[in-house]
C-alpha cells in the first residue's frame, strides 16, 4: 500500500508530465529542486533520480517527433558528440572528485543553475532572438557549416556537463542554442532538442547508474504520473496560451532556484 509520500511523488511526476507535454520544458529542471524542497531527498540522490526519470521522458518525446520527421539528426548527432561525454564527465565527476560535502554545496549549485535556467526561459519566451538578424537572410533548415559545427560540439561540451553535475537545462540550454545560432524551423527545434536531450540525458544516466545513488522506486512512481501527464499536456499543446505557460515556467524555476539558495 502506498504512503503519502509515494501518493506525492506520483502527482509531482503528472504536474511537471503536464508541463513537459504543453511546453517541451520542465522534466529535468522542474522534478530535481521538487525532490529536494519538498520531499526532503539528498541532493545527490535527487540528482541521479531526476536524470534517470528524465531519460525515460526524453525517449518518448524524441520518438514521437523522430516518427513525425521533426528532426534534424545530423545537428543532434553534432551536439552530441561534445554533450555526450561531456554530461558522462560530470556525473562522474560529481559522484568521484566533488563528493565531499555533496550534500551542503550542491543545492546552491542547483539553486544558481535553476535562476540561470529561468532567465534563459524567460528570454526564450519574450524577446524574438532570431529578429536580430535579416530574418529573410537567414536559412531554415539548410546545410551545417563547419562554423555551425564547432559551435554545435562546444555547445554541446560546456552544457553538457552542467547537466551530468546537476541534472538542469537539458531542454532549456540547448533548445536556447538551437533557436538563437542554428538553421532550424520552429517545427524542428522542438524535435531536435528532443532528440539530441534523450541522447545527453542517457549518457548522464548512466554515469548516475553506475557512480551515484539513483531510487529507482521513486523514478517508477513518478514516471506513473508523468507519463500519462505527458500524453495529456501534448493533447493541450495548441488550445493553452504558450506564452503565459512558459512565463510560468520561467518563474517558477527562478523561485525554486532562490528556495535552494535560502533567499526565502
Amino acid at each position: 500500500m502506498w504512503d503519502r509520500m509515494n501518493v506525492g511523488l506520483m502527482l509531482a511526476g503528472l504536474t511537471v508530465g503536464l508541463l513537459v507535454g504543453l511546453t517541451g520544458m520542465g522534466a529535468g529542471s522542474l522534478m530535481t529542486p521538487i525532490l529536494i524542497t519538498f520531499f526532503g531527498i539528498p541532493a545527490g540522490t535527487a540528482v541521479g533520480t531526476d536524470l534517470v526519470y528524465a531519460a525515460v521522458t526524453k525517449m518518448f518525446g524524441a520518438a514521437r517527433h523522430h516518427q513525425l520527421k521533426n528532426v534534424n539528426r545530423e545537428l543532434a548527432l553534432w551536439m552530441a558528440t561534445g554533450s555526450v561525454p561531456a554530461a558522462f564527465l560530470g556525473t562522474y565527476s560529481l559522484y568521484n572528485l566533488l563528493h565531499a560535502n555533496i550534500d551542503d554545496w550542491l543545492p546552491n549549485v542547483i539553486g544558481y543553475t535553476l535562476v540561470a535556467v529561468g532567465i534563459a526561459v524567460a528570454i526564450r519566451t519574450f524577446v524574438t532572438i532570431r529578429g536580430l538578424w535579416d530574418a529573410s537572410k537567414l536559412p531554415r533548415d539548410g546545410e551545417l557549416t563547419r562554423n555551425h559545427k564547432i559551435l554545435a560540439v562546444t555547445i554541446g561540451a560546456v552544457f553538457g556537463f552542467i547537466l551530468g553535475l546537476t541534472s538542469v537545462g537539458s531542454g532549456v540550454f540547448f533548445g536556447m542554442a538551437l533557436v538563437t545560432v542554428f538553421p532550424l524551423t520552429a517545427r524542428k527545434v522542438v524535435g531536435t532538442d528532443l532528440l539530441h536531450a534523450m541522447m545527453v540525458t542517457l549518457a548522464a544516466a548512466a554515469g548516475t547508474i553506475i557512480w551515484g545513488t539513483p531510487d529507482y522506486g521513486n523514478v517508477g512512481t513518478i514516471l506513473i504520473g508523468s507519463i500519462p501527464g505527458i500524453l495529456i499536456g501534448s493533447h493541450f499543446t495548441s488550445r493553452l496560451p504558450e506564452r503565459a505557460l512558459r512565463g510560468s515556467i520561467a518563474s517558477v524555476l527562478a523561485l525554486s532556484g532562490l528556495k535552494l539558495l535560502g533567499a526565502f
